[in-house]
């Protein structure tokens, strides 16, 4: 239904042009109501999953996992990245005139915003989710440390998961008709745009998109799970992948990217602490995408594009797949950072916007399903390789007793 929601908005977009604008306010309804969703689920199924565990040891096992897949897969994106426009130039000979507009704006890097908020109301925001997620980090290791005193507080933790949860299912009642309206005002906007100077580079980022998703998901599935894990990935990823491409937005995407985590038969200890930070700082999508922008505007500006050109591009790129936003636009930062780095004018910022617009659906899609790739990876290190088989029989073994009670 979702797939079919994304298809008939670009119908609608390329059909209506931008008097698909009109459908915004449906849009909104829909992305707002979710957005809404998105601090508590992530703060009761984190807090309850970390307050549930028998010690911190396993805890910290995932978390040094996570972060050498996050720092692996993204080195692995950029490698394929350049490689790509290795062999196919992204501009072929295009010359662009900027013209004199300027953007008078600042990349900011500072670690201590990255990481942390001034105030506790300031971490009830969808934009602050990775300070969030830290401090709901704490608090969960601060109840399993607490031991029984803490069952009270663990019991309403469970209770609210499954009440977040259910509301959840409530709200994608909406989706197909909400993402239909906001991929139509996506598509009916940019549409005109995608003749324009940057169409060239945009195809070959799509196209590196679904055959980077295609190609490392499947890997990631089977060596995560094996055929079974390869079959039950491609069986439920559907709905995450067609939410990312309708909405834009990476954390929009963690409730509904937790319930396929869930029928994948992954651990919920696991899929309850990745999903959610791998929303914030696991971006593939962003990662490749400002690997093509640099060199594009390499070429544009004939500037050699060497040795050092491209480190700096790898760490630009990997910084940005941790900063940029994860709402809608939300990469707006990534360009700015693209700008100032490498010495480019402001002129430069509009273009690139352009080109993270137009190829937004494909950026969330990767970043959204590489999450749930990576858990089925990440539970086979922590679980065993038998996680699949064992997590079924748990599940069967729940069932069996709700059916008792």
């Amino acid at each position: 239904m979702l797939l079919s929601g994304v298809l008939m908005g670009a119908v609608v977009g390329i059909y209506f042009g931008p008097q698909a604008k009109v459908l915004q306010p449906v849009a909104d309804i829909f992305l707002n109501l979710i957005f809404c969703l998105i601090v508590p689920v992530v703060f009761f199924s984190v807090a309850s999953s970390i307050a549930n565990m028998d010690g911190v040891g396993k805890l910290k096992k995932i978390l040094l996992i996570f972060l050498a897949v996050v720092i692996g897969s993204g080195l692995v994106t950029c490698m394929l990245a350049l490689g790509t426009i290795k062999l196919i130039n992204p501009t072929d000979g295009l010359s662009i005139d900027f013209g004199t507009t300027a953007v008078n704006t600042q990349a900011s890097l500072s670690i201590v915003t990255m990481l942390t908020v001034s105030d506790f109301s300031l971490l009830l925001s969808k934009n602050s989710m990775l300070p969030l997620i830290i401090f709901t980090i704490l608090l969960g290791i601060s109840l399993s440390l607490m031991g029984e005193k803490a069952n009270p507080v663990k019991n309403y933790l469970n209770v609210m998961v499954e009440a977040f949860s259910r509301m959840v299912a409530i709200v994608m009642y909406l989706a197909p008709l909400g993402i239909a309206c906001y991929f139509a005002v996506l598509i009916g906007v940019i549409g005109s745009q995608v003749i324009s100077s940057v169409a060239r580079v945009t195809i070959i980022y799509i196209i590196f998109t679904l055959l980077f998703f295609v190609i490392t998901s499947s890997l990631y599935a089977w060596w995560g799970g094996g055929n079974k894990g390869l079959k039950i990935y491609w069986k439920y990823i559907w709905l995450p992948m067609t939410a990312a491409m309708g909405t834009c937005s990476s954390t929009a995407c963690i409730p509904v990217n937790m319930q396929a985590a869930h029928k994948m038969n992954i651990p919920k200890s696991i899929y309850d602490i990745v999903i959610p930070l791998g929303g914030s700082v696991h971006k593939n999508g962003v990662v490749a995408v400002q690997i093509m922008k640099v060199a594009f505007l390499f070429a544009v500006f004939n500037r050699p594009f060497g040795i050092d050109a491209i480190g700096m591009a790898i760490l630009v790129a990997m910084i940005s797949g941790i900063i940029v936003g994860t709402i809608p636009s939300g990469g707006f930062i990534g360009e700015v950072l693209i700008a100032t780095a490498f010495g480019f004018p402001p002129e430069v910022i509009p273009v690139i916007v352009i080109m993270g617009t137009i190829s937004d659906s494909f950026c969330t899609m990767l970043n959204v399903t590489s999450d749930t790739a990576i858990s089925m990876v990440i539970a086979r290190m922590v679980e065993g390789e038998d996680w699949i088989d064992r997590t079924e029989s748990d599940i069967s073994f729940q069932k069996i007793d709700e059916v008792r009670v």
